[in-house]
């Protein structure tokens, strides 16, 4: 994967300038076309990946940014304090970049658009939309709220894991040393006595001297195979290939689909009520959705809502969607809240996700140590086994 600087034209002729991540020149100009832009002119840039910095100082660049603007400063003011007091030496050059963008002439929405890489494509959309509406200070506001919204809920999904991969590591461990440091020791009684090792505790020493001898290779062929996966899934067939292999089971395909949908429905709700144009940020919030299957599956919308018809049909029409979310779509429609209606959406599908990761790690912790408990009881009942057989051993 690399960065790519673009210059490209919408469908009214206006001019967009960035730079977005892609795997070649040719699959930032399918991405672009993706988003109902145009190429212009594409070209690598190799320093950007650098530039990355972390999400919690773009929320807080948000948020000081709307509250300055809403005191009553100007832009170029309010960004040069902010740059002024940024510890992250990377973002304060950043910070300093946009400065001298809007001091040249250039309103704020465009300075973001040429770090596209660093704010993403949601930030000048919402940031233009405000500009023309007059409320920058909300709109900024709002931006950082979601951004903050999107960071706790990936975070939920992280801490939710945390302690079953704990229990599991720890697991691991314990068993590890049995079989390369206890086992073996155990082994050399029944060598000082000349005698054969019971079969079971045979194969756990030969499990044991394998991993001694050839651990090492066992853990570079892993990550052997998790670096070259990661280089893989990065393929479009791969990925593709993966996507639909998840969508195949019940648990898996809730998961991503509950996952999928709050981003993309607190994108478009964050969006529309920013004042986007509804297709425009249809078009933003196609492209931050990551499995193929459920881009393939929404990707129809734009042209059903260009022709008039309505986003709730769209929904209500199609069975991989929940039907809860035709129904709040139509009620939504009907009273003229879209944003807010795809907001409550987003809320509840985060919720039902939570509260299903929640189940699932319940009983996923009891299965680990059963599991575990079960193959360490083994061991030692194996190796018990053999301490009550020395009693027959003839000196």
């Amino acid at each position: 994967m690399g960065y790519f600087q673009y210059q490209a034209r919408d469908g009214q002729g206006e001019t967009h300038r960035g730079v977005l991540e892609a795997l070649s020149e040719g699959d930032a100009a399918r991405k672009l076309k993706s988003g109902r832009l145009y190429p212009v002119k594409i070209k690598p840039v190799k320093s950007h990946r650098q530039r990355r910095v972390p999400e919690e100082h773009l929320i807080r660049f948000f948020f000081d940014l709307s509250d300055l603007l809403s005191a009553g400063l100007p832009v170029d003011r309010a960004l040069g304090l902010i740059s002024s007091n940024q510890t992250n030496k990377v973002f304060q050059r950043i910070s300093k970049g946009l400065l001298e963008e809007v001091q040249g002439g250039s309103d704020l929405s465009g300075a973001l658009a040429k770090y596209r890489h660093v704010f993403g494509n949601l930030s000048d959309h919402m940031v233009r939309a405000g500009e023309a509406s007059g409320t920058l200070g909300p709109i900024l506001r709002r931006l950082a709220e979601y951004l903050e919204q999107r960071r706790t809920f990936r975070q939920s999904l992280v801490s939710s894991m945390i302690y079953p991969a704990i229990l599991f590591a720890t697991s691991l461990i314990s068993m590890v040393v049995l079989l390369v440091y206890v086992i073996p020791n155990f082994a050399k009684i029944f060598n000082d006595l000349h005698q054969k090792i019971p079969p079971v505790t045979q194969f756990l020493l030969d499990v044991g001297i394998f991993l001694k001898d050839y651990g090492w290779a066992l853990v570079l062929a892993a990550g052997v195979v998790f670096f070259g996966g990661r280089q893989l899934y990065r393929h479009p067939a791969t990925r593709g290939a993966l996507d639909r292999f998840l969508f195949r089971f019940p648990l898996t395909r809730y998961l991503v689909l509950h996952s999928e949908l709050t981003r993309f429905c607190r994108t478009l709700g964050t969006m529309i009520q920013a004042g986007v144009p509804l297709l425009r940020a249809l078009s933003l919030g196609q492209e931050l959705l990551t499995n193929t299957v459920l881009k393939q599956a929404i990707s129809p919308l734009y042209q059903e809502i260009k022709i008039g018809h309505s986003m709730s049909n769209f929904f209500r029409s199609r069975e991989l969607f929940p039907s809860r979310m035709g129904t709040m779509l139509r009620i939504s429609e009907e009273q003229g809240n879209m944003g807010e209606g795809l907001l409550g959406l987003g809320d509840h599908f985060e919720k039902e996700l939570q509260r299903r990761l929640q189940r699932l790690m319940t009983l996923l912790e009891p299965a680990v140590i059963v599991v575990t408990g079960l193959v360490i009881g083994l061991m030692v009942l194996s190796m018990f086994t053999a301490i009550f057989g020395i009693n027959d051993i003839k000196f």
